[in-house]
């Protein structure tokens, strides 16, 4: 499935059923959101931990992912973060403020061989990230 298609349908989901999930993971600094349609449920909030666990990060042949990846998707998950917690203020200061809030989704490909693109278009070896506006 091509990223324009994914879109969407990640969209849908996180407006939906997810909807909840994604509202509190936006200000949560230690979970990053995971789309992988191979798991139950199919979005997930994981830990950094959890995340390498799941999808080894390095050098290794099993890993779907380097260390700058990580560093790439923590630092945008930080400024997101960031952004979501000073929207926050001007909302709680501002009654007719409506502030953008984000965060960010890792998606994972089933098919493990296809790169995929980071937001700014920066190659990913095995999972693309993006960012939500909540």
């Amino acid at each position: 499935m091509s990223d324009a298609a994914r879109d969407p349908i990640l969209a849908a989901l996180l407006d939906g059923p997810f909807r909840r999930l994604r509202d509190d993971n936006h200000i949560d600094p230690h979970r990053i959101l995971v789309w992988d349609e191979q798991q139950q449920p199919v979005i997930q909030a994981l830990s950094i931990l959890e995340l390498l666990g799941r999808y080894p990060c390095g050098d290794a042949e099993e890993a779907q992912w380097c260390a700058d990846d990580l560093l790439a998707i923590l630092q945008r998950k930080r400024d997101l973060l960031r952004m979501s917690l000073v929207a926050h203020d001007i909302a709680d200061e501002l009654d007719e403020a409506e502030p953008t809030c984000g965060t960010v989704v890792l998606i994972i490909n089933p098919d493990r061989q296809e790169p995929h693109r980071l937001q700014n278009r920066t190659q990913l070896r095995h999972n693309f990230i993006t960012t939500v506006a909540i």
